[in-house]
């Protein structure tokens, strides 16, 4: 049996540190009663008669561990160092040679809007003071004179040695956009315990986005575009260069000014399997080491693992974009 040195530090007031091999102990108490902390984790209650040894404790069970962080700081039970994937303020995307356009678009953008809000406002003031009514017609018609006249019209002449080189830029926003499902990705975390997660070591939030071929107001193209819109932005991809549009705010890069990466990517997909996507494996949504369902939860769901293509899109103006799509044969 070896030997065992122990040293217990009486710091007064009925509070003491034992520290041994095992660990650090701490414990306080009055005469006939005493709380002790264990190095084990365990909490030791006792209760005495003084002078007569008569005595009783109570030690609860050492708390189960439960899932380290790294030292880093967890955003939610199962996440941590979620990383946020979203653009800077429009109006600092700006490359050289676009200032005049962006200034006409912000103020159609900005005539289209003021007359939306004079609109609404001298209607509503029309109940008691009729007059207003003429308002209101007024900013009706400057609201259509920015629909209309007011439009930023693109005419693109494309020499012929270019061609090539703009269709070969388009060709694969145009080919994106008609995916079944298209999404931006917003956040990225990781993930403490991956048995919640499906097996996932990270997961991400995503919002769906909405695909078009024609250009958003205030804009009008002769030529091919390709949008994309989440509920608070929109990016108008041009041949010669990306929009940023924010509500009143808009930016414009030249694709010089943007470096871009596509890649496939596995995702445990929970909310339905789009027709154009390539299932490649299977999961359940709590997963045990061994890679099967863990018996321990009810209504344990077998998730689909698909192949989605990611486009990702940055700039040192601060574009910040990541397109995920679920025909990844497009990318």
């Amino acid at each position: 049996m070896g030997l065992r040195y122990r040293k217990s530090i009486n710091l007064g007031g009925g509070f003491r540190i034992n520290i041994s091999k095992s660990g650090i102990g701490y414990s306080w108490g009055v005469k006939g009663y005493r709380i002790t902390k264990t190095a084990k984790g365990t909490v030791r209650r006792t209760v005495s008669i003084p002078g007569t040894g008569i005595s009783y404790s109570e030690e609860s069970r050492a708390p189960k561990p439960g899932p380290t962080t790294n030292n880093v700081h967890a955003i939610d039970s199962n996440h941590y160092t979620a990383q946020e994937i979203v653009n800077s303020d429009a109006t600092q995307m700006v490359s050289s040679g676009v200032e005049e356009i962006l200034s006409a678009a912000k103020r159609t953008i900005s005539a289209d809007k003021n007359a939306t809000i004079g609109i609404v406002v001298f209607l509503l003031l029309t109940f008691p003071f009729p007059p207003f009514l003429l308002a209101a017609l007024l900013c009706t018609a400057i609201k259509i004179y920015a629909r209309t006249a007011g439009l930023i019209k693109l005419d693109y002449e494309i020499d012929s040695d270019q061609t090539q080189v703009v269709a070969q830029r388009m060709e694969p926003m145009v080919r994106l956009s008609e995916s079944e499902k298209i999404w931006r990705i917003m956040q990225s975390s990781k993930v403490i315990d991956t048995k919640y997660s499906g097996g996932a070591g990270h997961t991400v939030k995503r919002v769906d986005c909405q695909a078009s071929r024609t250009s958003p107001f205030p804009f009008k193209s002769d030529t091919s575009v390709v949008a994309f819109r989440t509920s608070k932005e929109v990016l108008l991809f041009l041949p010669d260069k990306l929009f940023i549009l924010q509500g009143r705010k808009i930016g414009a890069l030249n694709y010089s000014d943007i470096s871009t990466s596509a890649r496939t990517t596995r995702f445990i997909e929970d909310k339905g399997v789009p027709k154009d996507s390539q299932v490649v494996g299977q999961t359940w949504q709590y997963v045990n080491k061994s890679g099967g369902p863990d018996k321990r939860f009810k209504n344990n769901r077998q998730l689909p693992i698909c192949l989605y293509g990611e486009l990702e899109l940055h700039s040192g103006s601060g574009l910040n974009t990541v397109i995920m799509f679920s025909n990844a044969q497009l990318k």
